[in-house]
């Protein structure tokens, strides 16, 4: 039993240092993606809003939805996308795919919002593989609106929440280790006082005993 303590124990005093490495490792990744115009995601997925009913029922306005980074080759037809539009890459639509065309390396693809009424707009038809950011695999309709309460200007949120959640842990570890240090210090201190003044003493004894050997002969 004290054995899976010491265990539990250790592994809970590792966690901080994991979380706050975590943070780091996220910011960085953010970071790059940004400089790069890349998608930044979490661990392989990004998080969007949608701002359309163009995929009613199925996806409704103010649903978030969570997009799988996916190789584009992996992707099949009916499958759900979030893509950016060729024509203007800062905005994002999710559609879902009705055509791939595959007669090259890379793969262009038709895509039709289920609300459309069949009609497909002109910049989603054969588009580049190179505007797909993944493949949608989950909704929350809750989230959505929780996202729509916080979120403005279109920042990605999942990734948001988890650095300023790993960099709070982190902080409140440093501040830890920082007490750690401190005690630490204080204890050298007061072991260091405790040897000078032991040491003081025995030359204290060591002058009492001189005179007495010195009687004695």
């Amino acid at each position: 039993m004290k054995t899976i303590f010491n265990i539990l124990k250790k592994i809970i005093n590792v966690l901080p240092y994991f979380f706050f490495a975590m943070a780091l490792i996220l910011i960085i990744q953010i970071v790059i993606s940004l400089r790069n115009d890349r998608t930044p995601a979490v661990f392989g997925y990004s998080i969007f809003s949608v701002e359309t009913p163009s995929m009613e029922p199925e996806l409704m306005t103010g649903d978030l939805v969570f997009v799988k980074l996916v190789d584009p080759h992996s992707l099949e037809v009916d499958d759900i996308i979030t893509f950016r539009r060729p024509d203007k890459p800062e905005i994002i639509i999710t559609h879902r795919i009705v055509s791939i065309d595959t007669s090259t390396d890379v793969w262009k693809f038709t895509t039709l919002g289920d609300n459309n009424h069949g009609l497909i707009n002109d910049w989603e038809i054969n588009f580049s593989q190179t505007f797909v950011i993944g493949e949608v695999t989950g909704k929350s309709a809750w989230l959505g609106q929780a996202y729509s309460g916080i979120i403005s200007g279109g920042i990605n949120i999942i990734y948001g929440v988890a650095i300023g959640i790993f960099i709070l842990i982190g902080i409140a570890e440093v501040i830890n280790i920082v007490k750690e240090i401190k005690l630490s210090r204080n204890k050298e201190l007061i072991e260091a006082k405790a040897k000078l003044v032991e040491a003081e003493l025995a030359k204290l004894r060591e002058l009492e005993t001189k005179p007495n050997d010195e009687n004695h002969q």
